[in-house]
């Protein structure tokens, strides 16, 4: 049994690149760091093997990892700089792709091949590879992927060329910046759609180009198939309007969890910066003379412990906030994509043998022959396009279905939302009939008078001014349930003064009836 050898590349429009994305990239971690990230079960650093990484400089040389000076994030800042990229207002929930974040592989052991040749590796955790060496295999490929790159993108937009060796499978992170010429200036600038299309259907075209491309000119050299391009998520077999709102719900999920991690930072740097001015102020006593030498040093070891522990606690936040702004734009992401519901055709391959001539060719009657022959090969290549057309019919039926699935999806959720709508117009009615009675009855001092004490005392919860004991008697179909959790103060205030109303009304009523 034959096994798949094929390519893998994925591409990620990024919108911001963030210092733990760079860190990770270029593997800027101390061991204690490491080992916070192995805690995760799906995580599989390997620190003995973390010396074989390497990656591709501006030079196009083979350098070990994390040699330049200046970190990934900046150096991707300063081309974007050069070439005068302004993202939106920062308050803006739409921000323009600033960058492509590629990662290049392909099947497991054909990698690893590549890596370690005949070595063993151990892929367990925490497992001694330290005797490994590199192979050159690995860097050839590495190479001819970074001169695919620069070919396609231009050598100074690749700011970054990462190889890692050290996890599950070998596999190379790219980091590059789109640019296109502007019509009207001839100016190069920041431009995702000139390298990866306008809309989706142009970015489908451009992504089986660039897997072709790819095998054509890197994966054929290393035994690496053409790798299979992926245009989007296939959920016909869901309902359409339960996904989506099931990816509007992951999606505010995600969004509250992104504001509540930035809330944190925002305080653990508030914390940090609080005690370096403490270590500051301590300085400034120390060549003052006001404290010892014995004391300083004191203070300054409690502080940098503080700051020590505050600075891992913030690293491990802006991780995590990482993690979930990728998580909400994929989910952003699923949820345009899902909108759409056809798929496009299947490339078929059909075999079949062309047709012979499998008769010689007789002395006499050779009209007759030719004939037959003639019948023997349309009766075959009919065959062929019967099957074919079968296939594509098939094809077309799948679309039909999805397309009417659809349809009626829509239906069922019109449908909905029309007894919705019904619904809340008649509560609309409701709440409308009750703040007419509630201005009516506000417009007679006596009555007015009677509502604001009875919403005072329900306020402060207090016993209800009225005689018949309409906040709280076990007989009364105005039970007052008194303040809800989730209550905010001035949305409780109003609650207070309508049901205030509520209970005048009824007192009323019932004095009518009694006379």
């Amino acid at each position: 049994m034959t096994t798949d050898r094929k390519q893998a590349m994925h591409v990620e429009a990024g919108k911001s690149f963030s210092t733990a994305e760079a860190d990770e990239n270029e593997r800027r971690w101390n061991e204690e760091k490491i080992g916070r990230k192995n805690l995760d079960l799906t995580n599989h650093y390997d620190k003995t093997r973390m010396k074989l990484n390497f990656e591709i400089g501006p030079d196009g040389k083979i350098h070990p990892l994390g040699y330049q000076e200046k970190p990934l994030e900046v150096r991707l800042q300063e081309r974007l700089d050069a070439l005068g990229w302004k993202p939106f207002k920062s308050d803006s929930k739409i921000q323009p792709n600033c960058c492509a974040k590629f990662i290049f592989g392909g099947n497991h052991d054909r990698t690893l091949e590549m890596a370690f040749g005949n070595q063993t590796v151990s892929l367990e955790k925490n497992a001694d590879n330290s005797h490994l060496h590199r192979c050159e295999e690995i860097e050839h490929w590495a190479k001819d992927v970074y001169d695919w790159c620069v070919r396609r993108y231009g050598q100074e937009n690749v700011v970054g060329f990462q190889v890692h060796l050290d996890e599950s499978s070998p596999h190379i992170h790219a980091l590059i910046v789109p640019v296109g010429v502007r019509l009207k200036s001839g100016r190069e600038c920041v431009m995702w759609s000139a390298k990866f299309g306008k809309d989706r259907f142009e970015y489908g075209k451009i992504l089986k180009d660039m897997h072709t491309s790819l095998y054509e000119d890197v994966g054929s050299k290393y035994g690496l198939e053409r790798g299979d391009s992926i245009d989007g998520r296939n959920v016909q077999h869901l309902n359409k309007r339960e996904y989506i709102r099931k990816l509007t719900k992951e999606a505010k999920q995600a969004e509250k969890a992104v504001k509540g991690l930035q809330s944190m930072m925002r305080h653990l740097e508030s914390k940090i910066f609080s005690y370096s001015r403490q270590l500051e102020e301590a300085g400034k006593e120390l060549v003052s003379g006001r404290i010892t030498l014995d004391r300083y040093e004191a203070q300054n070891a409690d502080i940098q412990k503080l700051i020590a522990e505050y600075q891992a606690k913030l690293e491990d936040k802006a991780d995590k906030l990482n993690e979930k702004e990728q998580e909400l734009e994929r989910l952003t992401n699923d949820a345009i994509k899902v909108h759409s519901v056809l798929q496009p055709f299947r490339n078929y391959k059909v075999d079949f043998t062309s047709p012979q001539i499998t008769e010689k060719v007789p002395l006499f009657g050779t009209d007759k022959w030719v004939e037959r022959q003639n019948r023997y090969i349309a009766k075959q290549f009919t065959e062929i396009i019967r099957k074919i057309e079968s296939l594509y019919k098939s094809d077309a039926v799948r679309q039909v279905d999805a397309a009417q699935r659809n349809v009626l999806a829509d239906y069922g959720e019109f449908y909905r939302l029309k007894r919705e709508n019904q619904t809340l117009s008649e509560i609309n009615q409701e709440l409308e009939s009750e703040l007419n009675t509630l201005l009516g009855q506000l417009a007679v001092p006596s009555i007015r008078n009677m509502i604001f004490a009875v919403a005072d005392a329900l306020i402060g919860g207090q016993p209800v001014p009225i005689s018949s004991g309409g906040g709280g008697n076990s007989d009364s179909d105005l039970r007052w349930d008194g303040r809800r959790s989730d209550d905010e103060d001035e949305a409780y205030r109003r609650r207070c003064l309508l049901h205030a109303s509520r209970i005048v009304k009824s007192e009323r009523n019932g004095y009518r009836r009694r006379r």
